[in-house]
């Protein structure tokens, strides 16, 4: 069975009206398969330990150290910190990717560019999205002739209630099963007890956030100190976040799937994310 781990990072909230608002929203999927995630997850509390060998002292046991989560967020801010603290944080991202590489993970998502002054809709557009990732996930399972879970990154309760139903609906029209590859509607996990949710956190707010924010955000980025250090980032690392992706093509050819960019402040394409 595979399982999709999404997660998000960003705001939905105006930018720039609001101080220290996110200029984008980005939601994005992390397939594994489940007979992997046993060492993916032994490999995963390695490089943690290795990497923020503070953060875990010895005498814990090691499976504990699930419960102190490396944030993507915090790891985004320090690749843009002194040098080693950049380095060590760049060179984390790396092995992640590497990581999940050698394990054949795939990656779905979107990322919304804010209008000036213009708030997304927290409801429709994180329903959007998750419809969209599982709507992929179903073609990928399709074929991989297998069958799927999606678990996301718990939020509010009656939010997360919202989305499982807009997926349960699908699932059980009266015109046929939108997600017959998956097992259940979407469940919602805590980031503490599951490595895949873990990881696509890292993708999430880690990669993809400040990636899309180098290309698409630039104004912003010129306001950070050392914002310059995401197109570092994005140059070392886009190449195999864009292998990564899951990508298919429909009955006109046209690719869908991948990592999709709304920029609806320079319309510039999908594709930029990555080089």
């Amino acid at each position: 069975m595979k399982i999709c781990y999404v997660d998000e990072s960003g705001g939905f909230e105006a930018h720039p009206l609001i101080p220290d608002s996110a200029p984008l929203m980005a939601i994005a999927g992390v397939i594994l398969d489940d007979g992997d995630l046993h060492h993916i997850m032994k490999e995963f509390l390695g490089l943690k330990t290795t990497f923020f060998p503070g953060r875990f002292p010895r005498h814990r046991h090691s499976l504990d150290c699930m419960l102190d989560e490396i944030k993507g967020s915090d790891v985004r801010h320090a690749v843009r910190g002194k040098h080693r603290q950049s380095r060590q944080a760049t060179t984390f991202l790396g092995t992640v990717l590497d990581l999940m590489t050698r394990y054949r993970a795939r990656i779905v998502g979107r990322v919304w560019i804010k209008e000036p002054n213009k708030a997304l809709d927290p409801d429709g557009s994180y329903t959007y999205a998750v419809q969209d990732i599982a709507r992929h996930f179903q073609k990928y399972l399709t074929s991989c002739n297998d069958s799927g879970l999606l678990i996301c990154d718990g939020r509010d309760h009656a939010q997360d209630a919202k989305v499982a139903h807009s997926l349960f609906t699908q699932k059980h029209r009266s015109g046929g099963d939108a997600y017959p590859s998956l097992i259940e509607t979407a469940t919602f996990g805590r980031s503490v007890n599951h490595v895949g949710l873990q990881l696509s956190d890292l993708v999430v707010a880690g990669l993809i956030y400040p990636m899309a924010a180098a290309v698409f955000c630039p104004d912003h980025i010129a306001g950070l100190k050392n914002g310059a250090k995401f197109e570092s980032l994005r140059q070392l690392h886009g190449p195999t976040l864009k292998a990564l992706r899951y990508t298919w093509r429909d009955v006109a050819e046209k690719p869908r799937g991948g990592l999709v960019v709304s920029d609806k402040l320079n319309h510039r394409p999908s594709g930029l994310l990555f080089s």
